[in-house]
């Protein structure tokens, strides 16, 4: 790897249902949509290794929603996909796009995970009544 591929993310080429996809990082137009859809889903991807047949049962709808958006491709496309080629898929687009979720999107979740338990404990704590 060159220090230009380092400093600029390549894409990654994926053989799926005869088409090649490729895979890059996403780009800030798709966040709205993809992180509305895997925020519920973060959760069980910040694991150290990923139940990939339980996160299907649990959330597959976002996850599947999530490749659409990742590779550009229509829900009814990913739809149709055989399961191996969308569960790798989806360990691509989560491999290619690592760095910001370890470095911005968990965190992130992390952080306003304490300050709602934060504000929860702070909204519990008892009240004088009012005279």
């Amino acid at each position: 790897m060159t220090d230009l591929e380092k400093l600029i993310p390549q894409d990654t080429l994926v053989q799926v249902a005869g088409e090649t996809i490729s895979i890059s990082p996403l780009k800030v137009g798709q966040l709205p949509a993809f992180l509305r859809v895997i925020s519920p889903v973060m959760a069980q991807l910040s694991q150290p290794e990923i139940n990939w047949l339980a996160l299907f049962g649990e959330r597959g709808d976002d996850l599947l929603n999530a490749i659409g958006i990742a590779v550009k491709k229509p829900r009814e496309w990913v739809d149709d996909l055989a399961a191996d080629d969308a569960l790798l898929l989806a360990a691509k687009v989560m491999e290619v796009n690592a760095d910001f979720f370890t470095r911005t999107v968990i965190p992130k979740l992390d952080g306003l995970f304490n300050l709602g338990k934060g504000i929860q404990a702070a909204n519990t704590g008892s009240t004088s009544p009012s005279a």
